[in-house]
């Protein structure tokens, strides 16, 4: 693994890391992480798309990791969800011009949201995306929690942490897993990987007012339909999800993502829920399993 700085679009310093350990490449994977994590923690997977062929690049998101300072985590001044989106963007196109090979999109949770806007901006310049441990989102809950989040940010305004949005999503995430892990047991059946999160301290975080304000604002533009008729109908998508995922509605909204695609018009787009698999499903006890998965529609959009 090797840290690359590189410089956005609006000439944001974002921390990326680079998997190259590849003699003949087939392709580019670009990994976008999820909520309160950080991209180092998909070194093993990388490692592992490298043996198949792939390079790997990654970012620490704004607000996150080593992108962020210490004391910033969690914050950065802006739209924080669609300049994320933009980073996205301007990435895929240096990676388009460095290597002259295919790209590949794989978002999980908060990077899948992202990168269910991205596909409506810069579908045309990618091979092919998975979404992983996503939703669809549309609906009460969602206009509920922007309305929340942008209330909250005119009171307080956006650097103090949004505990109360927090409560509401990661706590009612994990109350069927309490007797388990008092926070992350949502998070996978492995109770070393969960372990692991919670003693990273770069993870598992309360992000910010701003950070819950502008997610969930764009993420409402995002089932706008104009934008979802922006995307190109020959991109391929799979979409991988654990069925206990609660993010996902244990399959529920994750099967209405399936049918939206399917009913705008792309010609193809899957679907497949790992039984009793939680929300890291890259992290789960059967992670060989969704390692093959992975890999297998990779290499189908890559020919």
């Amino acid at each position: 693994m090797k840290y690359v700085k590189f410089e956005s679009f609006d000439k944001s310093i974002i921390q990326c890391y680079l998997w190259d350990e590849v003699r003949t490449p087939k392709g580019v994977v670009q990994i976008l992480h999820g909520m309160a994590e950080h991209a180092r923690r998909y070194d093993d997977f990388a490692q592992f798309l490298n043996k198949k062929g792939y390079i790997v690049f990654a970012d620490d998101h704004r607000a996150h990791g080593n992108t962020e300072k210490e004391e910033n985590i969690g914050y950065h001044a802006g739209d924080i969800y669609f300049d994320t989106v933009q980073d996205e963007i301007a990435i895929t196109e240096h990676l388009k011009k460095t290597y002259d090979l295919p790209v590949v999109i794989i978002g999980h949770s908060y990077g899948s949201f992202l990168s269910q806007r991205y596909i409506q901006l810069n579908s045309q310049n990618i091979a092919g995306v998975v979404l992983s441990g996503s939703a669809y989102m549309k609906g009460m809950l969602l206009n509920t929690g922007a309305s929340i989040a942008k209330m909250q940010y005119k009171l307080c305004g956006g650097a103090k942490k949004g505990k109360f949005i927090d409560k509401l999503s990661f706590g009612a995430y994990n109350k069927p897993f309490q007797k388990e892990s008092p926070q992350f047991g949502w998070l996978s059946r492995d109770k070393e990987q969960v372990k692991k999160y919670v003693l990273d301290p770069q993870c598992g975080y309360i992000m910010s007012i701003a950070f819950s304000k502008y997610f969930l604002s764009g993420l409402k533009k995002a089932y706008l339909p104009q934008n979802l008729e922006a995307i190109e109908k020959k991109l391929p998508i799979a979409i991988f999800s654990g069925e206990q995922d609660p993010v996902g509605g244990k399959g529920k909204l994750v099967k209405k993502l399936f049918e939206m695609y399917k009913g705008i018009g792309i010609e193809d787009v899957s679907i497949k829920l790992f039984e009793g698999a939680r929300h890291e499903i890259l992290n789960e006890t059967n992670n060989k399993e969704v390692y093959k998965d992975f890999f297998d529609a990779i290499e189908r959009f890559i020919k």
